[in-house]
């Protein structure tokens, strides 16, 4: 029995996505049965024997339930494991943990030789305004978020730091850990540890800034599904440097992406043991690509699928077909699920981006 696994309170944001999915495993003559964490509960007090039979797990955004008992876990892995036996978790909680955790990602990627814009975790006030003094543009980014939201495109000012989101402009102020960020009026306290990355871009013959392109890699049982481009037609005010779909940018499909793209999207998914998901990069014409960012659904978040409103969408681009036939699939002999990721490795070439700082870091 395989199970589409979310949570009560994320219902109206995640029912779609089940709904599909399960219709997807339907039309290959097959079943997956939506569940909620805390349905699963109350079925494991009744009959624990019945949610042994599930072989596979989905997993969709859910906390913890505090009603449970008392013998239950309280971490989401734990307790997935203590409903579920010995169910594959697709993906497995390891791979949810380390997508949403954006400092380690960055961490795990360049200690495996995966290209990355320069990056910077630090509490350090000094060494945070030093790395925007020595990029001109950079991005500093909440550690644990998605959709570009708690994202802030920071260059210097005459008197300081600027900050912008939203289209709107404020005074930065990096301040020691603490509370939330805060605005009041137009300042910005952003506490520490801060997370900085370097804005890549591309430059015309004027020497003026332009976008660089900003791709998403669709990844469905290791492999390579299809690519999406997200981007603005206009660029108004420097905030707009942050592309996401939540922030108004658009998406558009791609056919064709180079070879050398299409290497470091899945050896970034290798990395991670990222069997189904997205890998974001981005490319510029002088410098080539760098990997951004990866996401999976999982109980921290889900991934974007409004590419599916597109005109141009077509059977091709079915995601949630394409996961649902993996999860009703038979299992893989080990020996074919340890060859997932096919293409040899090869030599990346040299690391770009530096290891982010932890030094005054308590994770």
């Amino acid at each position: 029995m395989n199970i589409c696994l979310y949570g009560e309170p994320f219902a109206p944001f995640v029912e779609p996505t089940v709904r599909q999915l399960c219709a997807a495993a339907e039309a290959a003559a097959a079943r997956v049965f939506p569940l909620t964490i805390e349905r699963a509960l109350a079925e494991h007090a009744r009959s624990p024997s019945r949610l042994a039979q599930v072989s596979r797990v989905y997993v969709l955004p859910f906390d913890v339930p505090a009603a449970r008992p008392a013998e239950a876990p309280d971490t989401p892995a734990a307790l997935v494991r203590w409903l579920f036996g010995k169910a594959e978790v697709v993906n497995g909680f390891d791979t949810h943990e380390i997508c949403w955790d954006k400092p380690g990602l960055v961490e795990r990627w360049l200690n495996r030789g995966v290209a990355l814009p320069d990056s910077l975790l630090s509490t350090s006030i000094e060494e945070a305004t030093a790395f925007v003094r020595e990029h001109e543009w950079v991005l500093l980014k909440h550690p644990r978020s998605c959709g570009g939201h708690g994202h802030y495109l920071v260059s210097r000012a005459a008197d300081g730091l600027v900050a912008e989101a939203r289209r709107q402009r404020y005074e930065l102020e990096l301040v020691p850990a603490g509370a939330r960020p805060q605005i009041r009026g137009r300042l910005l306290r952003y506490p520490a540890p801060f997370f900085l990355q370097r804005l890549v871009a591309d430059v015309n013959a004027r020497g003026v800034l332009k976008p660089a392109q900003l791709l998403r890699a669709y990844i469905v049982d290791g492999q390579l599904a299809f690519w999406t481009e997200r981007y603005r037609p206009h660029h108004r005010s420097a905030s707009d440097w942050v592309v996401a779909t939540g922030l108004g940018a658009k998406c558009r499909f791609v056919f064709s992406v180079g070879e050398e793209v299409q290497k470091l999207a899945l050896r970034a998914a290798e990395v991670v043991d990222l069997r189904v998901g997205v890998v974001d990069l981005i490319r510029s014409s002088t410098e080539g690509a760098y990997a951004l960012a990866a996401y999976t659904d999982g109980h921290h978040m889900i991934i974007d699928r409004e590419f599916k409103q597109l005109p141009e969408f077509r059977d091709m681009f079915d995601f949630d077909r394409m996961i649902a036939e993996l999860l009703v699939a038979e299992p893989a002999p080990v020996e074919a699920r340890a060859t997932t990721f096919v293409k040899k490795r090869e030599n990346d070439g040299p690391r770009r981006g530096r290891p982010p700082q932890r030094r005054a870091y308590d994770r």
